[in-house]
């Protein structure tokens, strides 16, 4: 199975990398960035040059960083001419997710599902956390 990043600018790449360097190098993981001086075409067809080279029943995963952005249309309208997962949103614990899922052999519709049950998750505001902590302290010295 193969995981396609893309994204606006340097995103992809450099989420690609915290994940190499969190679970070593990964096979057939790849991110492509749109610069301010490319047009949608140029990210197209770097993406499509992937999809073309894809076996029969090759699974994809590809994951784009935000929605309704020039890349998430870009994929939306490949979709169109290939078959592939896409989940939108995309940041480092869902990507771990990804690669972790692919790892233990699940499918990309698994991957996928296990994403969104996963999403929520992966946003925490922190300081609501350490108000209750702090409650809880008051609490204990009672």
């Amino acid at each position: 199975m193969r995981v396609i990043v893309v994204s606006h600018g340097d995103f992809a790449k450099g989420i690609l990398s915290s994940v190499q360097m969190l679970l070593g190098p990964q096979e057939d993981l790849m991110a492509f960035g749109l610069y301010p001086e490319e047009d949608r075409d140029v990210l197209t067809e770097k993406v499509r040059g992937v999809l073309d080279t894809l076996k029969d029943g090759e699974e994809v995963i590809i994951a784009s960083d935000l929605f309704h952005g020039t890349p998430f249309n870009v994929c939306v309208k490949l979709s169109e001419h290939y078959k592939f997962q896409h989940i939108t949103g995309i940041n480092l614990p869902l990507l771990i997710v990804i690669m972790m899922d692919r790892l233990a052999g699940n499918s990309a519709q698994e991957i996928s599902n296990h994403v969104m049950q996963e999403a929520a998750g992966t946003v925490i505001y922190v300081n609501r956390i350490l108000e209750m902590a702090s409650g809880m302290d008051e609490e204990d010295d009672d």
